[in-house]
């Protein structure tokens, strides 16, 4: 995996602006794509890519712009390098039809995305019944965590996907650190096992997307909700909770697996729905809505369905158009367009289709703006434009009140990365889309 070559940009880029979507967030979202060496999809469902591309050329034909594309995981099939270079050269396809760039796209992983034959299976199998369990599984991976060997080992199946991830900055700073091959790295507590990024605003609302790993405990012996049996996933509270919640805010959280096959499932979905107002989840094969007036929940289906071999239709490709508006001084307005596949092309799917409410606590105090402070800036993409450049770190020692030393042990990617966290965690990021030329 590589970063482009450096390109000019002015930066006007770094303003969140929208002409075509003033007000709304516009959301192409699918699952499960299962990308394998050999041909996908086209063995199953022939056709589908060609058609899929036609529903893209569609939705710009009718102005319909959208501004962001998830993938909910299982962006491969076995978790190795050579199905993440083919699943990236098809996403870049889709984003240049899109009218979309890297910063536009958010993955998380599923349980296709790990190399279950990576270094340390067997030792990892020990780990993942421990996890798995409903009591214990966060003293337990406190534990882990303190533990070097035991985390390398625990994240050493998604070396590959974390270069992935890396490349659309989707990975987080728990597993970046677990697979760098520097020797002094510290998971320290602070650490965030789930990424986190700010969308543009909704008219006054601000929205931000949260990446979680449900996927971390994954092995031939997950949960089968069909059969009942198999152990659960893991999702501690360190890899999704977050302690400070901003009023007009709308919180989208991102993951895999659906509540029903986590581990504590009760406690979590209490958690999650009381942080997050809008969550996407992928694995099932079936398309379907779940939540209230507090919270929406959106089970995608699988692009990539397995097939039945009692009932070969059963399962069929289907991708969602997700429109978000404000709809009053209190809500926000979600409507989803899902669209299934029917053997020769994408059909409205009425079933998977809704328009719901939800409802945004308002910040009331007058004060709580200042008035006078500037433009808000699209942090991911001075990220971005950062990454690109091709004399990156001549700006380690630019940035006033900021002293940054690389890391020998580390590739130049990390140390550009932990740079870029540095900048954050200090404010300096507006510092550095200054001066970047």
């Amino acid at each position: 995996m590589f970063w482009p070559q450096r390109r000019t940009v002015d930066n006007d880029e770094y303003r969140e602006k929208d002409v075509n979507n003033t007000g709304m967030i516009r959301i192409l979202q699918f699952s499960d794509i299962h990308w394998t060496i050999s041909s996908p999809w086209e063995e199953q469902f022939t056709g589908l890519r060609s058609a899929f591309k036609n529903e893209i050329e569609n939705l710009r034909k009718a102005n319909k712009k959208v501004d962001y594309l998830f993938i909910c995981g299982d962006i491969a099939f076995k978790g190795i390098n050579d199905e993440y270079t083919q699943a990236m050269e098809y996403i870049d396809k889709l984003c240049r039809l899109l009218e979309l760039k890297r910063k536009d796209v958010f993955v998380v992983p599923g349980n296709h995305d790990l190399n279950r034959k990576s270094d340390g299976h067997e030792l990892r199998e020990l780990i993942n019944i421990a996890l798995a369990t409903d009591d214990r599984n966060e003293d337990f991976l406190k534990t882990v965590h303190k533990d070097k060997s035991l985390n390398k080992t625990l994240y050493a199946a998604f070396q590959d996907y974390n270069m992935f991830a890396k490349e659309y900055l989707c990975h987080d700073e728990v597993m970046n650190k677990c697979l760098s091959r520097a020797e002094d790295v510290v998971i320290a507590d602070t650490d965030k096992m789930f990424y986190d990024h700010n969308l543009k605003d909704i008219g006054d609302i601000t929205v931000t997307l949260t990446g979680v790993n449900t996927a971390l405990n994954c092995d031939g012996w997950d949960y089968n909700d069909a059969k009942g049996k198999g152990h659960k996933q893991m999702l501690a509270k360190r890899a999704y909770y977050k302690s400070e919640l901003k009023k007009q805010e709308l919180r989208i959280l991102m993951g895999h697996h659906p509540l029903e096959f986590l581990a504590s499932k009760d406690r979590i979905r209490e958690d999650l729905d009381n942080i997050y107002q809008l969550q996407f989840f992928g694995h099932v094969h079936d398309q379907m809505l779940q939540g209230d007036e507090k919270t929406v929940r959106i089970l995608s289906g699988a692009f990539d369905p397995p097939k039945d071999k009692f009932n070969p239709d059963k399962y069929k490709p289907v991708y969602n158009l997700v429109e978000i508006t404000q709809d009053t001084e209190k809500s926000v307005r979600v409507e989803c367009t899902a669209r299934i596949w029917n053997k020769t092309s994408f059909d409205f799917f009425k079933k998977g289709s809704f328009v719901r409410k939800i409802n945004i606590e308002r910040d009331l105090n007058p004060w709580s703006k200042d008035m006078g402070q500037e433009e808000s800036i699209d942090v991911r993409a001075i990220k971005f434009k950062y990454m690109e450049l091709e004399n990156r770190t001549d700006y380690f020692n630019m940035i006033d009140g900021v002293v940054f030393f690389p890391n020998k042990d580390k590739t130049e990617n990390d140390n550009c990365l932990d740079f870029l966290m540095k900048l954050e965690s200090t404010g300096k990021l507006q510092e550095l889309a200054k001066i970047m030329r």
